[in-house]
């Protein structure tokens, strides 16, 4: 649980980094990320890249998680910071680092580029 003394500033702080705070909640949601992590560099070995369409038949489920990186990344850039969103540095480092790209059409140019 949050502390109740913590400054809103901080409490933004702390989740930009992605402080635990320790409840079972957010252990699942930490290896419900992984797995669709996971997932994701499975679809780039596929295919060659991580641009998975919203409508993937394959997996519905992991296209609909890049369109949600995607949005909470983009609330993330504007200053919205949520423990519930899913997204802060480490994973935006993690994701970067396997070829994500944050907007729909960069990731479309740069396939059509390869």
């Amino acid at each position: 649980q949050k502390s109740m003394g913590m400054c809103e500033e901080r409490i933004n702080k702390l989740e930009r980094i992605c402080f635990k705070w320790g409840s079972e909640h957010t252990s699942k949601q930490e290896t419900a990320w992984d797995e669709m992590f996971e997932e994701l560099k499975q679809f780039k070995a596929k295919h060659g890249h991580v641009d998975v369409p919203r409508r993937y038949a394959e997996n519905q489920k992991l296209g609909n998680w890049v369109m949600n990186q995607r949005q909470a990344y983009r609330k993330y850039k504007a200053g919205f910071v949520q423990s519930n969103s899913g997204i802060c540095e480490e994973r935006i480092d993690r994701l970067e680092s396997i070829g994500f790209i944050w907007t729909r059409n960069q990731a479309t140019s740069s396939i059509q580029e390869t």
